[in-house]
């Protein structure tokens, strides 16, 4: 029982906000309910009125007029509370998309890194989707019906005892089989849910990177990942499920069948020993109707309800994860000037095995910092934590003397802007892309940064220009076409630190040389990280920080470090197949 009130809690959680109309809603569900609970009496006494010989035909009349004032009422508060609680139900969707959507995108980079998209939004979708169906259905439909259940009990009750007993005793022991077989196929419900989850997460991951499938003329292989998870996971978890469900239902018109024949056997034979009159015995079958039908639907709605819980509740968890903290009473500077200090910065997950081991190092205002080192040496990494995307395990990191920590989070990412080597875009305009680094920016500022960027030219060959659409993660525009349009999302944001991961890496020479003098004009005058792949890229460079297991072991510029001929004179010779220089 305490379970079913935790469950119900949640649903008021998302119905609060609109109490008023729930409530008012809730009224009208209740005397239609009421009113519907009439009905069977009412032609009961019907049918006893007329089976005397001298029965009164006013009394006849006026009772045919109450029926049918009775159902043109019901029929009407049927039709304003089912409009009402659809209205209900869909702002409730909408909030609880608006919920999670809100958190998720609160949540640290960490968190989006480790879980599949497609998997997310599956729960989300079936939980918004359930909680539509538990409130339209179950709050406003099922619970008036058996609020209409319980008034005809008592009025069968009145009528006669001993077959309000009867029809009591088959609806408890219904409501009993059904609360112990839900438990059964929740159990299978869930276990289906979770393949489906991963089947969609595979789907997704396929829809997501198609273009290295076909690259990789690896369909085949995809299709038979895909194929495995449905057919060997989704398909015998949900025949499993159906199994469970339709012995169940089997069960239960076995329980209504039996009882309510036996129940209407000892109507007749009431009837049989003057008992009870014809018109009862005709009242007893319209409350035995009544009564039956919504306990029909019970087991339906039940295992609705719980399963509909069950995907709420466990996409529910995901707000139990702690988002970032923005620290909005956090520090503002008037000016950023991105002077940026490590000091004995070392980082792991959970603070272990640590990636990153006491980093030390001081870029002054508008220094060229180059950071170089193997795969998973912990360069990403570095600049991360920059951005405070993941906090340092130990030591400080400052920005004009003042720890990340104590920044305003959002004020520390707005003058940090950070390109990086793939360029994700939206599916919406050139020009909402470009907007996206600084939402509030007039259509010429979109326009300067755009020349600034050099990609003005290919923008101006566009049938619609700054209004096309760049397609999902922007595949209708070439690798360098995307990097200009991310450059020019950094420069309109006018940032004090920039982050570059070789954004010329994958490039044609034509394309290369834009994105290249693109970038001269972003970097000018600012601090400015770039993780380096090319290293022909960083000669200029004011410092260069070679990385090897999380440790900075050496650091120079482009000169002193080719003298010293250790770890990066190796890479540079590696990579140019010659010495010096």
């Amino acid at each position: 029982m305490t379970e079913i009130l935790q469950e119900f809690k949640i649903i008021w959680q998302y119905l609060e906000k609109y109490k008023k109309a729930v409530i008012n809603t809730a009224v009208l569900a209740m005397v239609g309910a009421a009113i519907t609970a009439i009905i069977p009496y009412i032609y009961g006494r019907l049918v006893d009125a007329v089976s005397i010989s001298a029965f009164s035909l006013d009394f006849v009349l006026a009772l045919l007029g109450i029926w049918v004032l009775i159902t043109l009422c019901s029929a009407v508060l049927r039709k304003i509370i089912a409009q009402r609680a659809g209205f209900i139900s869909v702002d409730a969707l909408c909030d609880l998309f608006y919920q999670q959507a809100e958190h998720i995108i609160n949540l640290p980079l960490s968190f989006h890194k480790e879980k599949k998209l497609g998997e997310i939004l599956s729960k989300i979708t079936r939980a918004a989707e359930h909680l539509r169906e538990i409130i339209d259905f179950t709050v406003f439909n099922i619970l008036p019906r058996f609020f209409t259940v319980f008034i005809g009990v008592i009025i069968l009750f009145f009528v006669d005892w001993r077959l309000s007993l009867g029809a009591f005793v088959v609806f408890f022991a219904s409501i009993l089989f059904t609360l112990y077989r839900t438990h059964l196929t929740l159990d299978a419900s869930r276990k289906m849910n979770k393949k489906y989850d991963k089947g969609l997460g595979i789907l997704n991951d396929s829809f997501l990177n198609i273009q290295t499938i076909k690259s990789c003329a690896a369909e085949d292989f995809q299709k038979n990942k895909i194929h495995l998870a449905y057919r060997k996971g989704v398909n015998p978890a949900f025949k499993k499920l159906i199994v469970l469900w339709d012995n169940t239902i089997f069960f239960q018109q076995i329980i209504f069948s039996l009882g309510f024949v036996m129940v209407f056997a000892y109507a007749i034979f009431l009837l049989k020993i003057n008992q009870i009159s014809s018109g009862e015995l005709i009242m007893f079958l319209g409350y035995l109707n009544l009564i039956q039908v919504p306990l029909s639907d019970l087991l339906w709605q039940w295992h609705s309800f719980q399963k509909g819980m069950t995907v709420i509740k466990r996409v529910r968890e995901i707000l139990e994860i702690k988002t970032e903290d923005y620290n909005l009473s956090g520090e503002v500077l008037k000016e950023a000037k991105g002077k940026v200090e490590f000091k004995n910065v070392s980082f792991g997950y959970q603070n272990k095995n640590l990636i990153l081991n006491e980093i030390n190092l001081l870029a002054l205002p508008g220094q060229k910092i180059a950071v170089v080192g193997g795969s998973g040496e912990g360069k990403t990494t570095l600049v991360d934590l920059l951005s405070l995307y993941f906090l340092p395990s130990k030591g400080k990191i400052l920005i004009d003397g003042i720890d990340v920590r104590n920044l305003n989070l959002q004020f520390l990412r707005k003058i940090i802007a950070y390109v990086p080597q793939e360029i994700i875009l939206f599916n919406d305009t050139i020009k909402n892309n470009i907007r996206y680094g600084k939402p509030d920016a007039a259509d010429e500022e979109i326009v300067a940064a755009v020349k600034a960027a050099n990609a003005d030219r290919f923008i101006e060959t566009l049938p619609k220009k700054y209004e096309q659409l760049v397609g999902e993660r922007g595949i209708k525009l070439s690798t360098g076409q995307k990097q200009r349009l991310a450059i020019a999302r950094a420069l309109i944001r006018d940032p004090k630190i920039l982050i570059l991961d070789e954004a010329t890496s994958s490039l044609d020479v034509e394309s290369e040389k834009l994105v290249q003098d693109a970038l001269e004009k972003l970097i000018e005058n600012r601090t400015t990280f770039i993780i380096a792949h090319r290293l022909s890229t960083i000669r200029k460079a004011n410092k260069i920080l070679v990385l090897e297991k999380g440790r900075i072991i050496e650091q120079g510029t482009h000169q002193e470090l080719i003298k010293k001929k250790e770890v990066y004179f190796k890479f540079y010779s590696l990579q140019f197949q010659k010495t010096g220089n």
